[in-house]
């Protein structure tokens, strides 16, 4: 970037791009009409569209303008502050008078100290009339003689001296063309982002420039490419050095002379057919009627503009708005292209050339709240914290959600967790996520006062969250229900048994596509909810299973779901379903599109407080348990250490004080084969094969899913693997006698989706 443009042309959706994955081909918008898009003739005598509005710009919509700096700096508007080859400063040398013509660090110094006197100078190093006149301003306000030229005391005013200068300085290492690569550079090269997939011509991980501003020169460069311009050679971005109108090593300037190419915000290419180069008037004639040597077309300088790159052929310092303005001479760049907007405003650019994705808040580490929206295909990146809006009921501390994964981009987890303060690997998870996969995990998770949770992940993934049902203080509902839990009991199993359809028609497994009836005959008539753990065997394709009250839920594609599945997989995910009361008893029943096996093991069941039960507290989730780590069996005090459990083995947990039955995430890691886990009070759950199970482990993964276990006398529960495995208990909450929440179902509702556009 050559920084005279600056004295010339003086001249953000706040869209939080947290550096989620998008492709290439994603960034090509349709490409705009421009008046000539019939004519590829090279537009050698340009007209400037009018300067783009701070409104043009924050709206994204920018073709048929420019967008024009606004600062000699751009960290000023936002871009990262690079480092600079400062010259070590030597021996102090006898002053020399400087004068209009003079050029060096040393005038660059004179430059600085004219603005810490109220000049505004780019202290490029260069003697100019500006310079010249600042001085005289200065040597007036100081009664000195007003010359203009800066001779001893006019210096001894300023405070500058004459002095040698050693260059470059240490970790700066010139290659000729630019300084990258060196050591001085590391953490700013850091900052920068290469295309991850070729665009036309221009290869893999050539293109470098700021991550923010990559989406736009990719969706530039592809637009005119698909439209028929070649670009050969590549296309050179991201270079460490001064302005080709000043020594390119930057020896004796200052920072005001660095190119846009050093901070990722410029592309050049074609540079033979596009030459920078000064023109001159021809007999007479002002220099912006003067040819200029470019292949390039206006439809694609208007291409360029609508992404809000700013093209050199317009001119550097005294450029030409038209070919009619009087210039003596202008220097024009068209090989050259540039951002000069701020971050927040490309993400604007961005957002309206290739449409939206959803919008959501986002929590950052410390805490503060702010919109985030999405690019079409964009998915939320690793480390993002979504804050979700339950619109619980008044009250409400606590909510039944089921948490869906999908489209991870690797393995990872989510966190349910508070929105205040938080940051690094988290203590607990309430689901794991697998590439290719989509996995669904129940959890209770605590809401603040205005009935939100932050939902943390690991990975970039998409996150889908379905409210069940909330936990009410007595006061706030006092006809909510209390738990009571069962012995965990096979209630459907159609791999051995009937299926029931709601016509009361039965037939052997597998399920047919459609609704199934799902009777427990554990629960009392008067049951508002059933606990149940679902499984699905077998499906005949990809799909998903919802479940409901009979009367909610109505054949044809669902708003929200309980699980999700591939072709032939067994997943298991934990429900608390509405339930009505029927002639064959409480029941309630699922929908799928796909042909399956269905497995539902009921652990107990929600009915009004006059019933008895138990009430539910709520508790910052804990750890309490990973055999990767050290951990101690609470009854024979043995501590075992990153020991894998063996296959048929049990372990046991020790429930907090008081505790009837705890709500728990399991997670099995790393199984050596395929199994399952159960949990159960220490008291029922024997060794060897089990009637139940809570979570289906998969070799080599984490697959997690939530349970209630009853609690023994001792105050114990306990967890069986029926295979070689790690596992992980999270504690996420107690039922108790004396706890207060109760429990209010809800037909389950989707509150969030980050695939769904806003």
């Amino acid at each position: 970037m050559h920084r005279a443009l600056h004295r010339l042309l003086t001249p953000g959706l706040a869209l939080a791009l947290v550096t989620g994955t998008i492709t290439t081909a994603s960034v090509v918008a349709e490409p705009v009409a421009p008046a000539d898009a019939a004519s590829n003739a090279p537009w050698v005598t340009p007209t400037r569209p009018p300067r783009c509005t701070t409104t043009q710009i924050n709206s994204g919509n920018v073709a048929g303008c420019v967008i024009i700096a606004t600062s000699t700096y751009p960290e000023n508007y936002g871009w990262p502050t690079p480092p600079f080859p400062e010259a070590v400063p030597g021996t102090v040398l006898p002053w020399v008078d400087l004068a209009k013509g003079s050029s060096g660090l040393v005038v660059a110094r004179v430059q600085a100290a004219l603005n810490a006197n109220g000049a505004t100078l780019d202290t490029d190093g260069q003697f100019g009339t500006l310079t010249e006149n600042a001085v005289k301003a200065f040597q007036a306000a100081r009664s000195l003689p007003v010359t203009g030229v800066v001779n001893q005391a006019t210096a001894d005013a300023l405070g500058v001296q004459n002095t040698t200068f050693s260059f470059p300085p240490p970790g700066w290492n010139w290659l000729g063309w630019g300084y990258n690569g060196s050591p001085a550079l590391a953490g700013w090269e850091a900052n920068l982002a290469s295309n991850s997939q070729a665009i036309g011509s221009v290869k893999k991980g050539q293109f470098r420039v700021q991550a923010d501003a990559l989406p736009l020169f990719e969706g530039f460069m592809a637009e005119i490419q698909a439209r028929g311009y070649v670009i050969r050679g590549g296309a050179g971005a991201y270079v460490f050095r001064c302005t080709a109108s000043t020594r390119k090593d930057c020896a004796g300037l200052t920072r005001a002379a660095l190119s846009n190419h050093s901070y990722g915000l410029a592309t050049d290419f074609n540079t033979v057919e596009n030459p920078m180069r000064s023109y001159v008037g021809i007999n007479g004639a002002t220099a912006c009627a003067t040819p200029m040597l470019t292949d390039m077309p206006q439809w694609m300088i208007q291409v360029a503009e609508k992404w809000g790159l700013y093209w050199g052929g317009y001119g550097w310092s005294s450029g030409c708005t038209s070919p009619t303005q009087s210039r003596t001479s202008v220097t024009r760049d068209p090989m050259h292209f540039e951002f000069n907007g701020s971050p927040e405003q490309a993400r604007a650019i961005l957002r309206y050339n290739v449409g939206g994705g959803a919008c959501f808040d986002v929590a950052s580490t410390t805490g503060t709240i702010s919109e985030h929206c999405l690019l079409r295909n964009e998915v939320p990146a690793a480390d993002t914290r979504i804050v979700i809006d339950t619109d619980q009921p008044a009250g409400a501390t606590a909510a039944l959600v089921n948490i869906t994964m999908t489209t991870a981009a690797s393995t990872g987890y989510v966190t349910a967790e508070g929105c205040g303060a938080a940051s690094g690997t988290r203590a607990w998870s309430n689901g794991n996520a697998r590439p290719g996969r989509n996995v669904a995990s129940a959890s209770v998770v605590p809401l603040d006062s205005q009935g939100r949770f932050c939902l943390y992940q690991s990975a970039s993934m998409h996150t889908i969250v379905d409210v069940q049902g909330f936990f009410v203080p007595s006061a706030s509902a006092p006809s909510g229900a209390r738990f009571t839990p069962v012995t965990a009991s096979r209630s459907v199993d159609t791999r051995t048994e009937l299926y029931c359809s709601p016509d009361s028609n039965c037939a052997p497994g597998p399920v047919a596509p459609g609704v199934e009836v799902v009777s427990t005959s554990a629960a009392p008539v008067d049951a508002v909810a059933t606990l149940a753990n679902l499984t699905v065997v077998g499906p005949a394709t990809a799909s998903y299973l919802t479940a409901d009250s009979c009367t909610g839920l109505v054949p044809g594609p669902q708003t929200r779901s309980n699980l999700n599945f591939g072709a032939g997989d067994t997943v298991t995910n934990l429900a608390v379903v509405p339930s009505i009361t029927s002639d064959q008893g409480v029941q309630f029943c699922t929908y799928s599109p796909a042909g399956l096996h269905t497995i539902v093991d009921v652990q107990g069941y929600f009915a009004p407080a006059g019933e008895g039960g138990l009430g539910f507290t709520a508790v910052t989730p804990v750890r309490v348990v990973d055999t990767r780590q050290c951990w101690t069996d609470p009854a024979t005090l043995v501590q075992r250490c990153n020991q894998v459990n063996p296959a048929g083995s049990i372990v046991r947990v020790r429930a907090p004080a008081g505790a009837a039955a705890v709500m728990v995430n399991l997670t099995s890691v790393l199984a050596q084969a395929k199994g399952y886990v159960t949990a159960g009070s220490c008291d029922t759950l024997v060794a060897g094969p089990q009637a139940t199970s809570n979570v289906n482990a998969v070799v080599g993964a984490a697959v997690a899913n939530s349970a209630v276990v009853p609690v023994d006398a001792s105050g114990h529960f306990c967890v069986y693997v029926s295979s070689t495995m790690h596992l992980a208990v999270d504690l996420l909450g107690t039922f108790s006698v004396s706890a207060d929440l109760r429990f209010v179902p809800v037909s389950p509702v989707r509150v969030h989706d980050t695939r769904q556009p806003s």
